[in-house]
């Protein structure tokens, strides 16, 4: 049985080891065999090329840093041997790479068995991921099962989605205590005191993984009298984008029916900028609202809280942050672990 003090080193260590995968010149034998699975991730899927596999590696990395995770689990009342170990099953969605590793760290640290289904869009790395833990210790091995199906007997669900696909969860999976993840999405708000530099930090906000995220910004409010041109033009340096293919179809697609439905747009020669009132936009959209009270842009944001992951501003997730969140930063804004601790 691990102690908590021995399951935050196990992990610490991991994120040592993604940390040298996705550096220049990995240096262990762990890191290189890591940095050969990231290079060969967009062979399986386009979308996961390899600066966004990377980035994704390094946010991980940057969790797993031991001080972080202490101050994380000391808002818990974690015990070296759980009162009764649990079985969380747990549906990975596929969207953008290692996405479901929150999870999996959430089970795994909380000292209970993980029951995982990966999409097939994402399956090689995390599984990559739990040998290297089981490596370092040895003890995680009875606590790491993979699965196509689940099937077998667990006794809680952690599930993540679309809207659609909550229903399924719902239908299937609803008897046993769980969380089930729908569709999110995270906002801007651009006000007269943003700097040109965090208007540039917004683009790792915004086209980051090519928008796929919840994490990903999707709609900026922009305060009266901002020319929203001038801020669009700022981030010239994710033109290369354009050599995405399935981007650039998703960005000429957008772009013809806009046209078609003689909708009035903006475009920055790589992404089409849109106001709407809708939160979630299609992939190489933006969609933007301009106001000008903003307690009142506050009351309407709280409404839909719901539907909204990050808030950036000055005054939340700063600009540029929205991809490496803490450990204790959770999808849904539901607190997984505690989930998970109240099962015993």
């Amino acid at each position: 049985m691990l102690t908590v003090q021995q399951r935050i080193s196990a992990f610490s260590d991991l994120g040592l080891i993604l940390r040298d995968a996705a550096s220049p010149s990995p240096s262990s034998r762990e890191a290189k065999c890591i940095k050969e699975l990231m290079d060969r991730q967009e062979k399986h899927n386009l979308w996961f090329t390899t600066n966004n596999v990377e980035l994704s590696v390094r946010a991980i990395a940057d969790m797993l840093d031991q001080d972080k995770l202490e101050k994380w689990l000391g808002k818990y009342r974690l015990q070296d041997k759980a009162m009764s170990k649990k079985t969380l099953a747990v549906i990975m969605a596929g969207n953008i790479p290692l996405v479901g590793f929150h999870d999996f760290l959430c089970v795994l640290i909380s000292g209970n068995r993980l029951l995982a289904r990966t999409s097939s869009k994402d399956s090689e790395l995390i599984r990559a991921l739990a040998d290297i833990l089981v490596n370092i210790n040895g003890a995680f091995r009875d606590n790491i099962s993979f699965t196509g199906k689940i099937t077998r007997s667990y006794d809680a669900i952690i599930a993540t989605g679309s809207n659609n696909t909550s229903r399924y969860f719902e239908y299937y999976f609803g008897q046993k205590p769980h969380i089930f993840r729908k569709n999110r999405n995270s906002v801007a708000i651009i006000d007269r005191n943003t700097t040109n530099e965090d208007v540039g930090k917004l683009g790792n906000d915004i086209y980051s993984y090519f928008g796929l995220g919840c994490r990903n910004v999707s709609k900026l409010f922009i305060e009266e009298s901002i020319d929203p041109e001038e801020i669009f033009s700022a981030w010239s340096d994710w033109s290369y984008l354009l050599n995405h293919r399935p981007y650039v179809n998703n960005y000429l697609y957008n772009r013809s029916l806009f046209r078609l439905n003689k909708q009035h747009f903006l475009d920055n020669g790589f992404m089409l900028f849109k106001q709407d009132t809708l939160l979630s936009s299609p992939v190489a959209v933006t969609y933007f609202e301009f106001y000008s009270d903003r307690e009142q842009l506050a009351n309407e944001l709280g409404m839909q809280a719901g539907m909204i992951q990050c808030i950036v501003s000055e005054k939340d997730t700063v600009f540029g942050h929205t991809q490496y969140p803490g450990p204790d930063e959770y999808a849904d804004n539901m607190d997984t672990l505690e989930f998970i601790n109240s099962l015993q």
